[in-house]
């Protein structure tokens, strides 16, 4: 027996599917178990008939969700190739759901996007079902290249074009590696329409060409309920292949639909004998009120959501795009005009041809009007992954779109191009967009990250330590008042707890107030470390990881303020955490950094240099006094030079001709409220002291006006314009009384 040799496009079609295969790995094995959408659900589905060997229940039970009102053929199938692997809890023991997640911070990717709190990020029969679902994604990918082949058998390089648009669809690729029927549904839609193409292109017919189709539809009603939908475009294709002999189209047609009904029609018999609902579409809908949509409703929101996540959101959630989504999504409308464009071309074509494609535009037609017409005016489903079931078709005719004006503009070599960027894009998914999606903290860098505030948390009733912070850190130079502020918390496990613990991060106003009161709250974010990926009872001991943590600085907050950060725990009885100092001493509030909070930083006019600079880092611009009555009220402008790494006290001292003290003042910047350690470079700052009770003679008064540290009380050395120093570092102003207004 003599083998034929592979052609060189058959050896590229199956590098492609290697390619493929070897991307599925990654999509399969990057996002979490359980991220993807409903793979609880589905996933629950398998263990039921692991663990019953029967059909579950229709409606859902209490506890975990599930997905029992689908029909059963893609989960038996699943259960009985994964039957060999070791079973496992039920998921809602495996995992807990995360409450913070649907509490997704607007505009924000990777900020709690983790549905369940992990680890385990995958367990072997998880990651079994989700290869399961993979090997039928190839199946379709190779329907993909067979269906384009007998539509263009001469042209090669079309059919591996139409494959790679299908199988590098990044959105195809995710559900190809999910735990979910829709590849299953996918799967059997590309036998469909690759069968009634060979139908029409080989002139098969009788038996068994009705016992195939059949059987395929069938088994597509046992997958999913849209599965029905093929039985309108299957019998539309059939009326129209058969056009004038209506005596053979309704035999054909009998004998297909009677195949499928002996196949798959005993579920949806079971369905209304047991529950009153066939196609299950009660169970479907329940909880949801139908929606009253407007054109507006249509295109400004079920159009974008089911393009947006057709083409791009690989999420559970929506995330907003990175930038190759953007390009993708870009893509996506260019190849569907471009695909527009071929089938009105394709009216010079024979008959026969134009039939095809009318065979073709139905499938994604079809499922386009189900989904926007059924599924999201009877519940917020505008996923476009419901779409997909019309990959193959759709990739189709994106391909002859490209070939078209490729064609016309005389590019061959664009053609391999387009495909190799498409097949890298797809490629590059997992590592730019799902990867960081689900693991947003990085692991603490030895040498590179400076240790901090060191603060050990212990539980209250043991005195086990739990966690040690290892550093707070302003990401952006500053907050405003009703937005987000990035603020990066490196933890370093010390010890796990019995329940996952949420961590808090408060913006503080620490200012001095009145005895007893409570310090001020102006942000605040709950959340769980790793968001989500490093929970309490169960992150690694001693692997010091650093999160980015978003902290919502509420509208009313004042400005400028520098605002205290306190991070600690609170545990399942909304008790804090003991937060204590690395050798063992009891914190009262567990501040570990600052945060200045201000409405803008103002681009001063000013370009000469300051009239006096204290330690070459702040310089006063401006001092001005009023006086009334007894009283003198002193306004001074400072300006931030560079960083200041302390927080300076202000004195100002009011003395007479003969420097005798009448009044003295000593606060930091804005009574405490704005210390100088949190302004910025080029920062103004304006302070305003008011003397009371200022026992004035009639004579000039000289206000002293300068600054110290605490607690060493050494001021800060003052220079003037011409760089001399200022004797006693003290900034001499004086004050006529007439000048003041006062007597």
């Amino acid at each position: 027996m003599q083998w034929k040799r592979l052609t060189t496009h058959q050896i590229q079609f199956l590098l492609l599917l290697v390619i493929f295969s070897g991307a599925g790995l990654a999509y399969a094995l990057i996002p979490p178990m359980l991220e993807k959408p409903d793979e609880d659900g589905h996933y629950g589905y398998i263990l039921y008939l692991r663990e019953h060997r029967t059909l579950p229940p229709l409606m859902f039970q209490p506890g975990w969700a599930s997905e029992y009102k689908q029909p059963p053929l893609y989960y038996l199938v699943a259960a009985v190739l994964t039957g060999w692997l070791p079973g496992e809890p039920v998921p809602e023991r495996l995992l807990v759901t995360n409450p913070y997640a649907d509490r997704s911070v607007p505009g924000q990717r990777n900020d709690n996007r983790n549905v369940f709190l992990h680890p385990p990020h995958w367990t072997p029969l998880f990651l079994g079902a989700r290869l399961v679902s993979l090997v039928m994604g190839i199946g379709v990918v190779l329907l993909t290249y067979c269906l384009t082949r007998l539509l263009e058998p001469r042209d090669h390089s079309l059919a591996i074009a139409a494959a790679a648009i299908a199988g590098f669809q990044p959105q195809f690729l995710y559900m190809a590696t999910a735990v979910n029927n829709d590849i299953a549904i996918t799967l059997l839609s590309t036998a469909t329409v690759t069968l009634l193409v060979y139908r029409v292109t080989r002139r098969l017919s009788g038996l068994p060409f009705c016992f195939l189709l059949g059987s395929i539809l069938g088994l597509a009603i046992l997958t999913k309920a849209s599965g029905l939908l093929l039985w309108l475009c299957a019998g539309m294709a059939l009326l129209g292949m058969n056009w004038g002999n209506w005596r053979r189209a309704s035999g054909e047609i009998a004998g297909v639909f009677t195949m499928a009904l002996l196949i798959g029609g005993w579920w949806y018999i079971r369905n209304g004998l047991l529950y009153g609902d066939p196609l299950t579409l009660q169970v479907h809908v329940a909880g949801y009120q139908e929606r009253h949509r407007t054109l507006a409703d249509l295109w400004n929101y079920d159009i974008p959501a089911i393009e947006r996540t057709f083409w791009a959101n690989l999420s559970r959630l929506f995330v907003s795009p990175t930038p190759l989504d953007d390009i993708l999504i870009w893509w996506g409308r260019i190849s569907l005009l471009l695909g527009g464009i071929a089938i009105l071309w394709s009216r010079r074509l024979p008959r026969s041809k134009r039939f095809l494609a009318g065979i073709l535009l139905g499938w994604p037609g079809a499922y386009w009007i189900a989904l926007l017409g059924f599924w999201s005016a009877r519940a917020p489903w505008a996923y476009g992954r419901l779409l997909l079931p019309a990959i193959a078709p759709l990739a189709l005719l994106l391909a002859l779109g490209w070939r078209w004006v490729l064609h016309k503009l005389r590019a061959p070599l664009f053609f391999p191009i387009m495909i190799g960027v498409l097949v890298v894009s797809g490629i590059l998914v997992p590592l730019v967009s799902l990867y960081p999606l689900y693991h947003p903290s990085s692991p603490w860098r030895p040498g590179k990250d400076a240790e901090g505030p060191g603060i050990i948390y212990t539980e209250v009733s043991t005195g086990q330590p739990i966690a040690r912070l290892m550093k707070v850190r302003l990401l952006q130079p500053y907050a405003r008042p009703g937005t987000y502020v990035p603020i990066e918390v490196c933890w370093e496990p010390l010890g796990q707890t019995s329940v996952p613990l949420p961590m808090f991060v408060h913006l503080l106003d620490l200012t001095p107030t009145a005895w007893g009161a409570s310090p001020a709250l102006w942000g605040n974010r709950e959340t769980y470390p790793g968001l989500g990926s490093h929970p309490t009872d169960r992150w690694p001991l001693h692997a010091p990881f650093c999160d980015k943590v978003l902290v919502w600085v509420f509208p009313d907050a004042p400005a400028p303020l520098c605002a205290s950060v306190e991070v600690g725990f609170v545990n399942q009885d909304s008790v804090r955490l003991q937060a204590e100092t690395s050798d063992g001493h009891p914190l009262g509030l567990p501040v570990a950094g600052k945060v200045p909070i201000l409405r803008d930083i103002p681009s001063p006019s000013w370009a000469e240099r300051p009239a006096y600079v204290l330690d070459g880092r702040i310089g006063l611009r401006h001092i001005e006094a009023l006086g009334s009555w007894d009283s003198v009220t002193i306004t001074v402008t400072w300006q931030a030079l560079q960083s200041i790494p302390y927080d300076a006290i202000t004195f100002f001292h009011l003395t007479d001709q003969a420097g005798n003290l009448l009044a003295q003042q000593d606060q930091q910047p804005l009574a405490g409220r704005f210390p100088t350690s949190c302004w910025l470079p080029g920062q103004v700052v304006t302070d305003v002291v008011t003397f009371s009770s200022v026992p004035v003679q009639g004579e000039d008064m000289v206000l002293l006006v300068g600054m110290y540290t605490w607690p060493s009380i050494q001021r800060l050395p003052v220079m003037d314009t011409e760089g001399m120093s200022v004797p006693d570092n003290a900034i001499p102003v004086t004050l006529v009384p007439k000048e003041l207004g006062l007597p």
